[in-house]
C-alpha cells in the first residue's frame, strides 16, 4: 500500500508567515509549481528559498513533499526532519515522514511518527495509515483498534470498514471480516475491494462456491483485475474444479506475462486433468520468466521422474532440474528432496533415493508422508515411484 496525499489537505499554514524578503516570494512560486504537479520546479523553488533563508520550515516541509512527488522518500525524510528541528509541533510533517518510513518499510519508525502527529491532532486519515502500518507489523489487534476509532468517528467510511476486514482475514477471524465487508457493500454496492476481500474470507473458510460468487462480481466489475481472476482460479482449485481453474490463471497470465508462480499454478492444474505435455510448457515457462523459481524447477523435475506418461518420463533430466530446486533452497525444503529421491530412483539410483527419500520423511506433511512411505519401500526393492493417472475435472 502506497499512501499518497491530496494537495489541497497539506496546503496549510507553513506560509502564512510573511517573511517580507525575496525568500517568500521564492517560497509562493514553489507552492504554485507544487500544486501544479511539476516537483522538480518546486524543488528548485524551494531549495533557493533555503539559500535564502536556512529557518525556513515551510521550504523544507514543502520540498520534502515535492521529493515525496518523485518517491524520493529518502530525501523527503531528510527534509522533513529539518522542517521537524525548527518546529517539533508540526503534525503534518510528522505524518508525511511517517508515510515516507512506510514506503521505505521502516515501520517502526513510521509508528513513531503516526503516533506523534495523533497526539498533536486527531487525524482520520492518519489513523488509517497507522492501522495499515500495524498491519505490516502483524500487530493486528492495534491495527483493529485504529479502524474502530475512525468508524466511530465517521461510520460512512468504506475505506475503514475495509481496512478493518483485511486486519481480520489476516488475524484469522474471517466471520467478522465478512462483516465488515457486508457494511462495506451497504454502503457501497459497487466496492470491487469489498467483493475481493469477502471472497478471500469465504475462501479462507473454506466455503469456496460463496466466494467464487463474490470474485464473479467483482470481475463484473472489472474485467481486467487481475488480481480476482488469480483468486478465483485458488478457488476452483481448492474444489478440484482444475478445468474451471485452467481459463482463469490463463487470464492472469495474459495481464501478467512474467509472472512465474501462475504458470506453475497452471501448469499443476494441467497435470492433474492429464495434460502432461502442457504442465511442462507451463513450468519451463515459469523458469523461464523467473531463473530463481524453484518450484518451477522442482515441478518440471516431478514430472520427468513419476509422470504416467512414459513419453514424458527423462530421468536424467529430472535429476538435473530436481538438484537445482534443492540448491535454491539450501536443500531444506523436504518436499522437493521428495522429489530429488524420485528423480533419482527414475534414474535408477536407489540407494540415493533412499537416503534422500528419508530425510524427506523427516519433514513432509502427514498427507505426503503417507505417499512418502509409499515411494521408500519401492526404493527399497528398486523399483521407482509413477504417479496413477490424473483424470481430475
Amino acid at each position: 500500500m502506497k499512501v499518497w496525499f491530496s494537495i489541497v489537505v497539506v496546503l496549510c499554514c507553513a506560509f502564512v508567515v510573511c517573511l517580507g524578503d525575496e525568500s517568500a516570494d521564492t517560497g509562493a512560486k514553489g507552492i504554485t509549481a507544487f500544486k501544479g504537479g511539476d516537483y522538480d520546479q518546486a524543488i528548485d523553488y524551494f531549495s533557493r528559498a533555503i539559500e535564502l533563508n536556512t529557518n525556513y520550515v515551510g521550504a523544507y516541509y514543502y520540498r520534502g513533499l515535492s521529493y515525496m512527488g518523485r518517491n524520493e522518500f529518502n530525501h523527503s525524510i531528510a527534509d522533513l526532519s529539518q522542517a521537524l528541528l525548527l518546529n517539533t509541533n508540526y503534525a503534518d510533517a510528522y505524518y508525511f515522514r511517517g508515510v515516507c518510513y512506510m514506503n521505505e518499510k521502516e515501520y517502526n519508525l513510521s509508528l513513531a511518527d503516526l503516533t506523534r502527529s495523533l497526539l498533536l491532532q486527531t487525524n482520520l486519515g492518519t489513523l488509517m495509515v497507522r492501522a495499515y502500518v500495524f498491519s505490516c507489523v502483524s500487530n493486528y489487534n492495534n491495527a483493529i483498534e485504529d479502524y474502530n476509532k475512525v468508524v466511530r468517528l465517521n461510520p460512512t467510511s468504506v475505506q475503514a470498514y475495509l481496512g478493518r476486514g483485511r486486519a481480520f482475514i489476516l488475524d484469522g477471524a474471517f466471520g467478522l471480516a465478512v462483516m465488515d465487508c457486508n457494511s462495506a457493500l451497504a454502503l457501497n454496492p459497487n466496492s470491487l475491494s469489498a467483493y475481493q476481500e469477502r471472497g478471500q474470507a469465504y475462501e479462507n473458510e473454506g466455503d469456496y462456491d460463496d466466494a467464487i460468487a463474490d470474485y464473479d462480481k467483482a470481475i463484473q466489475l472489472n474485467s481486467r483485475d487481475s488480481v480476482t481472476y488469480y483468486a478465483r482460479g485458488e478457488a476452483f482449485t481448492q474444489q478440484g474444479k482444475f478445468s474451471n481453474a485452467i481459463p482463469d490463471f490463463t487470464a492472469f497470465i495474459a495481464l501478467n506475462p512474467n509472472d512465474a508462480t501462475a504458470y506453475s499454478q497452471r501448469g499443476w492444474c494441467r497435470d492433474e486433468i492429464g495434460d502432461y505435455g502442457g504442465a511442462l510448457e507451463d513450468y519451463q515457462k515459469a523458469i523461464a520468466v523467473d531463473t530463481n523459481s524453484a518450484w518451477g524447477y522442482n515441478n518440471i523435475a516431478w514430472e520427468l521422474a513419476v509422470c504416467p506418461g512414459a513419453q514424458f518420463r527423462n530421468g536424467a533430466k529430472a535429476l538435473e532440474y530436481a538438484k537445482k530446486a534443492c540448491e535454491l533452497t539450501d536443500w531444506k525444503n523436504p518436499a522437493y528432496l521428495d522429489t530429488l529421491a524420485a528423480a533419482y530412483a527414475e534414474s535408477g539410483k536407489f540407494d540415493d533415493a533412499v537416503k534422500w527419500e528419508t530425510e524427506a520423511l523427516k519433514g513432509l506433511s502427514d498427507k505426503d508422508t503417507v505417499e512418502g512411505q509409499k515411494a521408500l519401500a519401492l526404493y527399497k526393492q528398486g523399483k521407482p515411484y509413477h504417479e496413477e493417472p490424473n483424470k481430475s475435472p
